[in-house]
């Protein structure tokens, strides 16, 4: 299910393999509005001139923007208005900028039938370069 809308899939679904990949943006309303909602102005995080000091290209994007792109992809798109995130395991790779496009793909790696849980393995993706990865475990709601 490669780059589709998805947002309703059941636990039959969801078997191995399955794949889905969605885009998403880091532009300046969502890096404005995280800081809004959330107060972490950390130097490397709103300071160009400290970020390029310490090494990297301009400021660091939070990575709990990235969390909350695992969150909508979870439960709008993949598995969708189903899914209950119960965790989620993330590794930075590499920083994440302002304008960054990343494309989050998630793959249906382990289904716990007793409990109708399935772990999706994910990869965040910058013009084909791994920045993030890791797992989500989901509960998939029968309703």
């Amino acid at each position: 299910m490669q780059n589709a809308e998805g947002g309703d899939f059941t636990f039959e679904d969801l078997v191995l393999g399955t794949k889905f990949c969605k885009r998403y943006i880091i532009n300046q309303d969502v890096y404005q509005r995280f800081l809004a909602l959330f107060g972490d102005a950390s130097p490397l995080h709103i300071s160009d001139d400290l970020a390029t000091s310490c090494g990297f290209s301009s400021k660091l994007m939070h990575g709990a923007i990235l969390n909350g792109f695992i969150s909508n992809l979870v439960g709008m798109h993949f598995p969708g208005r189903r899914a209950l995130l119960l965790g989620v395991e993330i590794r930075f790779l590499k920083p994440a900028y302002l304008g960054d496009a990343l494309d989050l793909e998630a793959t249906v790696r382990e289904r716990l039938e007793s409990r109708g849980v399935v772990v999706l393995h994910f990869n965040f993706s910058r013009e084909r370069e791994a920045i993030a990865r890791g797992r989500v475990s989901v509960k998939i709601c029968d309703f």
